[in-house]
C-alpha cells in the first residue's frame, strides 16, 4: 500500500525534524512515515527557504528561520511549495510560532499535534495525536511503531558476565566513570547490596553493587542498549521520553518489566500492566522490591510485553490507525472535499 496523486496531502511542521537524539524526533519521523503509506506528506522545517535536503523517503523543505534558528513569523515565511486547502497539518510541537504558521497558511484546517500544547490557556488548542493510554482516550490510543531487534535478546552485552541485574536509565549526561551515583541510584544499590545495578547514562554503563562501582562499560548502539534491556529483571526509567517514553515502550517489548515516576509518561505503560509506579525515594525502593518476587516479575513481564507488542509492535496496524485518524472515513451521502 502506497501513496498516489491522488491521495490526501498531509504537512508536517517539524521544529525537532533534525534533532535526531530527540525523542520528538524519533516520534515525528515514525509518523510522517506512517502517514505516507496513504497520502502525501509534505515536510517543513525551519531551515533557509530556499533549501530542499533528501532525507530518507521525505524532501525536507524549508520555510524561513529566525536568527536564533526557530520559526520565522507568519509574514516572514517563505513557501516553497504551499499546502493545499484540504491538507491535514501535523505539528510536532505546537508553539506560539508554529501555531501562527498553521492559523495563516491553513483554511479550515484539520490539524494534529504530537507534543501537548504547554499552555493550557492558549486561544488555539490543537487535539494530541493518542499515542500513549491515558483516562480520557484509552480505547482510541494510537500506538506508534517502536522497533526492536529481537536478536538483542540472544545474547548479552559483550562486557557484561552477568543477566538479571536492576537495570536504571537516568537522565544525567555525566560520565558514570568519575560521578557519583544519584540519589536513587544510591538507595538503590545500599537497600539491595545483593543485587547488581547497570546504570547507563552519557553513553555508558556503570556497574555498582553494595554501593561499589564494579566497572564501566561502553554503550555505543541502540542494540548494546536493548540487549541490556532484554537481559535485564527489570528496567528501572528515572526520566522517560515525555512524548511515548520509548525506553519503557522497547523494555517491555523484550519483556522486561518497568518502574516509572508517577506523572510521567512512563507511568502509563506501568499502569498498563507491565510494571510498577513509585512517587518518593521509598516508593521506588518498594516498587523494585516488589519486581524482584518472581511471581510478579513474571505476571507484569507478560502483561507488558502482550500490551507493548498490540500497540508498539506492529507497523502495519500502526499505518492503518494512523490512515483512519488522519482521514476518517467519509460517512455515507456526504461529499468528501
Amino acid at each position: 500500500m502506497s501513496a498516489t496523486a491522488t491521495d490526501p496531502e498531509v504537512l508536517v511542521l517539524s521544529g525537532s525534524w533534525h534533532k535526531t537524539k530527540s525523542e520528538l524526533s524519533f516520534v515525528t519521523r515514525v509518523v510522517a512515515g506512517a502517514a505516507s503509506r496513504t497520502g502525501i506528506v509534505n515536510v517543513v522545517t525551519p531551515i533557509p527557504a530556499d533549501a530542499t535536503e533528501a532525507d530518507g523517503a521525505f524532501d525536507v523543505r524549508g520555510i524561513g528561520q529566525s536568527p536564533d534558528g526557530d520559526w520565522p513569523t507568519a509574514g516572514a515565511a517563505r513557501w516553497t511549495r504551499r499546502p493545499s486547502l484540504g491538507a491535514t497539518w501535523i505539528l510536532d510541537e505546537p508553539t506560539d510560532r508554529a501555531r501562527e504558521l498553521l492559523a495563516v497558511g491553513a483554511t479550515q484546517p484539520i490539524a494534529y499535534s504530537i507534543a501537548p500544547l504547554a499552555d493550557t490557556h492558549a486561544a488555539v488548542a490543537l487535539p494530541t495525536l493518542p499515542l500513549i493510554p491515558d483516562s480520557t482516550h484509552s480505547s482510541h490510543v494510537l500506538g506508534v511503531h517502536v522497533p526492536i531487534n529481537p536478536l538483542a535478546g540472544e545474547h548479552r552485552h559483550g562486557g557484561l558476565g552477568m543477566t538479571g541485574y536492576i537495570l536504571v536509565l537516568t537522565d544525567r549526561s555525566a560520565n558514570p566513570a568519575v560521578a557519583p551515583p544519584t540519589d536513587g541510584v544510591a538507595w538503590l544499590t545500599s537497600r539491595f547490596h545483593d543485587q547488581y545495578v547497570i546504570v547507563v547514562e552519557g553513553g555508558r554503563a556503570a556497574v555498582w553493587r553494595g554501593r561499589a562501582l564494579r566497572g564501566v562499560v561502553e554503550v555505543d548502539t541502540r542494540t548494546d542498549l536493548w540487549r541490556l534491556m532484554a537481559h535485564a529483571h527489570i528496567t528501572v526509567d528515572l526520566a522517560p521520553g515525555d512524548i511515548i517514553a520509548r525506553e519503557c515502550i522497547e523494555s517491555l517489548r523484550f519483556g522486561t518489566p518497568v518502574v516509572a515516576p508517577v506523572g510521567t509518561t512512563g507511568a502509563a505503560h506501568a499502569q498498563a500492566g507491565g510494571g510498577v509506579t513509585f512517587t518518593d525515594a521509598p516508593g521506588l525502593l518498594d516498587a523494585v522490591e516488589q519486581l524482584l518476587d518472581s511471581t510478579e516479575r513474571a505476571r507484569c513481564a507478560g502483561r507488558g510485553q502482550q500490551y507493548a507488542e498490540a500497540l508498539y509492535g506492529d507497523p502495519a496496524a500502526f499505518v492503518a490507525k494512523i490512515a483512519r485518524a488522519l482521514w476518517p472515513p467519509v460517512p455515507s451521502g456526504q461529499v468528501a472535499h
